[in-house]
């Protein structure tokens, strides 16, 4: 979809937020509307259709989470993007659970605006995998299978491994909306990584740049060296992770089984 075909609906009680927000897309070619709560943008998105709906998450009456659910509820199909600060990462992390995109964590400059709104707006809906669970708290790191697969939505997948470790990779919906990917940033061995925030870095051919996110926080044990960004795919792992919080961590993941490997 290009820029002349999407229409992006935000939600924000924070005029600034808006005045920023509305210029950086217009400028990039988009069509926008601005309301400034959730039931008012609930109900412009019941009566319209939208290709893009940016919400804050923290506002008064309704928050982000309870209008995702409504959205939800109201079968309202258009994509979202959440707007967070920092000490609510774990409820941006629910939000991408419940469907949500991605999150923008405040302050954010125009290209980390720019790279998930794209992205969003190129990516379809996923399918729903064969054993999947709203709540992650029903697994139970003790009992996990070599084969086990966490994901976060949209973004990345850690596999359980026999030694403990998890293989992380990225999600097939965030490499078909990102495009042609030219070259790679990965962390180093013994890096310190945390849940839902960027873990490795891309840039396409387009000459775009996103981040992925990753699903467990923990240390890097090693990273794939043979790996060719040219041929990333969604079954390449990228790097090995020792996880730090893995029964915290679960509940904001959701779970497929895969064959042992």
């Amino acid at each position: 979809m290009n820029s002349e075909q999407a229409r992006i609906l935000v939600i924000d009680d924070e005029e600034i937020v808006h005045a920023s927000v509305g210029k950086i897309l217009r400028r990039a070619g988009y069509s926008t509307e601005s309301v400034f709560s959730a039931a008012d943008g609930l109900e412009r998105a019941r009566q319209d259709e939208y290709d893009l709906i940016i919400t804050d998450l923290m506002m008064p009456g309704m928050n982000g989470i309870e209008l995702l659910r409504a959205l939800r509820a109201a079968e309202v199909n258009a994509a979202m993007l959440m707007i967070t600060g920092y000490p609510t990462i774990r409820t941006a992390l629910e939000a991408m659970r419940l469907g949500a995109m991605d999150y923008l964590a405040k302050p954010f400059t125009r290209k980390e605006l720019l790279a998930p709104v794209m992205r969003a707006l190129r990516q379809e809906p996923e399918e729903a995998p064969a054993e999947m669970s709203e709540d992650g708290s029903v697994v139970d790191p003790a009992n996990l299978v070599p084969g086990t697969e966490l994901f976060l939505p949209h973004h990345a997948w850690a596999r359980f491994q026999q030694d403990g470790y998890f293989k992380i990779g990225v999600e097939a919906s965030f490499l078909g909306a990102a495009g042609q990917v030219t070259s790679l940033d990965l962390p180093e061995p013994l890096d310190l990584l945390e849940q839902g925030r960027t873990g490795l870095q891309m840039a396409t051919s387009a000459g775009e740049e996103h981040a992925v996110a990753m699903p467990l926080s923990g240390q890097v044990v090693d990273v794939n060296e043979a790996l060719d960004p040219g041929d990333l795919t969604s079954d390449r792992w990228c790097l090995r992770l020792l996880p730090s919080d893995l029964k915290a961590e679960l509940r904001n993941l959701m779970v497929r089984r895969t064959p042992a490997g």
